[in-house]
């Protein structure tokens, strides 16, 4: 695995969605490329720390609404 198809893996890796196989593959990537895995650290307490301050306030129908018609969109 290279630094692009470890980069792919990424926020799979971080949402623990990877299949065994492919974990261990993303995982001897990290151990072997500092680079990466500065990235996955930096990518997971960033993660962490959006989900700690901005998932406690809910928002109003009507703005959620408008958020997943912008998805739909897109």
């Amino acid at each position: 695995m290279n630094c692009d198809e470890w980069f792919d893996r990424l926020y799979q890796l971080l949402d623990r969605d990877l299949d065994e196989k492919l974990w261990r593959d993303v995982e001897k990537h990290m151990k072997d490329c500092r680079p990466c895995w500065d990235r996955f650290e930096f990518e997971k307490r960033l993660k962490e720390r959006l989900k700690n301050s901005c998932c406690k306030e809910s928002c109003t129908e009507k703005l959620r609404v408008r958020i997943k018609a912008l998805f739909t969109k897109y």
